[in-house]
């Protein structure tokens, strides 16, 4: 008996209908399976720091002091300073309110039930539908705090020396959100990036008065990744950035004791399916392809 093979068009829409399903239905299948393959995973850690390394070294040797190099190196540090007095002023705020709220403990921080966990940065997301990274859980600790749905915050080499509570609290002024935990792992765990297209959360746009305090919008906003390094505000009910809001804070909740920087408004566009609403695109506060270290934020007690 004569097989027939089906024609080019079946076999094209016979394979995009596979491709659908095992992007979909089978992801929570295969969950339990992606378990047993965490050590090849971690043997791209070497790799990952090396190619880290190289980059710097290529980096530094193509630089030359040009004055146009010298003034993005100066525009990103008044960008660091700046959102290091945002978060600082937002964390200063929320104490404020507490002391006002629990006279009988004035002075105590809104961060006092928090903690952190460093962990390297293994790899990150070779999918270009994807935005996530890889990180190792190096510690018992680690092992057993880690999980779904904690927020992660950019780091460098170490953590800031100190007490408990001054390192949280350090580490709220200093860093920037990147994403939540999405997956967890015996050894490795995956941190879903605020660009990820699956990502979503509610923030609100922010300004420093001259006074250096801050504003935050009176409404909220959704935010949602769009890949490519790129986040969006979507249906705002003002032109933020046009009104001088640059920057994006998620507010304080149960897993976030302080409010924090998300990223920064590069541009509004109004709707065309309303005139009383405007998209606004989002970028990361800093640059997270360079990341080695991320912190875990812990608010269990």
């Amino acid at each position: 008996m004569r097989l027939h093979l089906p024609s080019k068009t079946a076999a094209f829409w016979i394979l995009m209908g596979l491709s659908a399903l095992s992007a979909t239905v089978l992801h929570d299948w295969t969950a339990p399976a992606r378990g047993l393959f965490q050590p090849l995973a971690l043997l791209q850690w070497p790799l990952s720091w090396f190619t880290h390394q190289v980059d710097q070294a290529v980096g530094a040797a193509a630089e030359k002091p040009l004055p146009a190099d010298q003034g993005r190196a100066l525009r990103e540090e008044v960008d660091h300073l700046q959102r290091q007095v945002l978060n600082q002023r937002l964390a200063l705020q929320k104490a404020e309110e507490r002391v006002e709220e629990l006279s009988g403990l004035a002075g105590q921080m809104p961060d006092s039930h928090a903690g952190i966990l460093i962990a390297p940065v293994v790899s990150y997301d070779a999918n270009p539908r994807h935005s996530t990274l890889l990180i190792a859980k190096t510690k018992m600790r680690q092992k057993r705090w880690v999980r779904e749905g904690q927020w992660v915050i950019a780091g460098g080499a170490s953590a800031p020396s100190g007490d408990a509570g001054a390192t949280v609290r350090d580490l709220l002024w200093r860093g920037w959100l990147v994403g939540r935990v999405s997956e967890v792992q015996p050894e490795v765990a995956r941190v879903q990036l605020a660009t990820d297209p699956r990502f979503a959360t509610e923030v609100r746009a922010a300004r420093l008065r001259a006074d250096g305090t801050v504003q935050l919008a009176d409404k909220p906003c959704f935010l949602e990744g769009q890949g490519a390094g790129r986040m969006r505000i979507t249906q705002a009910v003002e032109d933020y950035f046009h009104s001088g809001y640059r920057l994006v804070v998620v507010p304080a909740s149960r897993d976030l004791p302080a409010p924090m920087t998300l990223g920064r408004i590069e541009a509004a566009m109004p709707r065309d399916d309303s005139a009383q609403h405007f998209d606004l695109t989002v970028v990361p506060a800093g640059p997270v392809e360079k990341l080695t270290h991320v912190y875990v934020l812990v608010t269990e007690p």
